[in-house]
């Protein structure tokens, strides 16, 4: 019993073994000849409990050789939406449906509109070919999946993408299932290589432009006004208001203000005249004490002597004035009424009749 779960146990070992070797060969795969091998390969492989890595890279290759491989016919366009183009009334509803058919989206703009261009006159040359609902939708699937490969996933050169073109025109124009399957007649592949070239491959580098994003030049708008922006509004508060009355630039708008200022003025003069008059009479006296006093100190012996006959002779009678300091008051007070006179002169003239 041990020599056979032994003998058992090594013949699972071995078989393991010749799957791995089976699974790396079927790894090489490139064409669609090689898209059997491979699938068997996956299925000793999973019969045998391989590691699911190893096996998982395998499915992946087959679904990349299978998606080349498949067939277009019926992939984007349905019969039905075959016969809404044909009854379509306008070519803006046309384009509608291809645009909803290629899955394309609006929101892309210029993209888009030369897209559904280019769909539109694939559409009509199914048309003009007299192509039934399985090769029409066969061929604009085939154009879509050219460009959509040679320019917006792969960015091909030119050359690249007529050898991706040819290869899927010989795989839908001859008859060797599963491999390729014959949509297309010989001369119907003919006129679709024909139609390519004068189209598509014609205007290669308009459509591979379009995708292209080159920032070339950046303009940049600035407004240069000839009059300043008026200045924002800011706002008030009660504490920026001033009295204007007390601005200069409004002071011609009051003129009871100047009125009154000018009151004040002659008022100042009166008062600034009154105390000059005041000092010029306190100055006249003390003068013509000064010189009474410097008579009596001439005339005695002794200043104090002179200075006690001079006050025991004022308190019997009255000193008469001399001539010179009375001359001296007149003039001073002559001075100021010449001062005074004008601006009472020019308050009485303003004062009613």
């Amino acid at each position: 019993m041990a020599a056979g779960t032994g003998l058992a146990r090594g013949d699972a070992s071995e078989l393991r073994k010749r799957a791995r070797r089976q699974l790396k060969e079927a790894m090489v795969a490139r064409d669609s000849e090689d898209i059997e091998p491979l699938r068997v390969a996956i299925e000793v492989a999973c019969e045998v409990g391989l590691d699911e890595r190893d096996i998982a890279r395998a499915r992946e290759l087959l679904a990349k050789l299978e998606a080349k491989d498949r067939s277009l016919a019926l992939t984007d366009v349905s019969r039905d939406d075959l016969e809404r183009l044909k009854a379509a009334s306008s070519r803006e509803e046309a384009e509608g449906i291809l645009i909803r058919c290629m899955g394309l989206s609006l929101h892309d703009g210029f993209q888009t509109e030369v897209l559904a261009e280019f769909h539109y006159h694939n559409f009509l040359f199914t048309q003009s070919q007299r192509l039934n609902a399985e090769q029409a939708s066969t061929f604009l699937s085939l154009m879509r999946h050219l460009h959509e490969r040679a320019i917006l996933q792969e960015a091909m050169s030119e050359a690249a993408a007529r050898e991706l073109f040819d290869d899927l025109v010989r795989r839908h124009s001859r008859q060797l299932p599963p491999f390729s399957i014959a949509a297309f007649q010989e001369e119907q592949a003919e006129a679709i290589r024909a139609y390519a070239e004068r189209g598509f491959f014609k205007h290669f580098r308009m459509y591979a432009h379009v995708y292209k994003q080159l920032p070339v030049l950046a303009v940049t708008a600035v407004e240069k006004p000839l009059v300043p922006e008026v200045p924002a509004i800011q706002p008030l508060h009660k504490d920026f208001e001033v009295d204007p009355q007390e601005v200069l630039e409004l002071r011609d708008l009051f003129p009871e203000i100047e009125e009154s200022a000018d009151e004040g003025a002659a008022d100042a003069a009166l008062t600034s005249s009154a105390g000059r008059l005041h000092s010029h009479s306190a100055t006249s006296r003390s003068s013509g004490g000064a010189a009474r006093g410097a008579g009596s100190f001439g005339s005695g012996g002794s200043g104090a002597v002179s200075g006690a006959s001079a006050r025991g002779h004022s308190a019997g009678s009255a000193r008469p004035v001399d001539s010179t300091t009375k001359a001296e008051v007149e003039a001073a007070i002559d001075s100021v009424l010449q001062e005074l006179l004008p601006p009472l002169d020019a308050r009485i003239s303003q004062l009613p009749e």
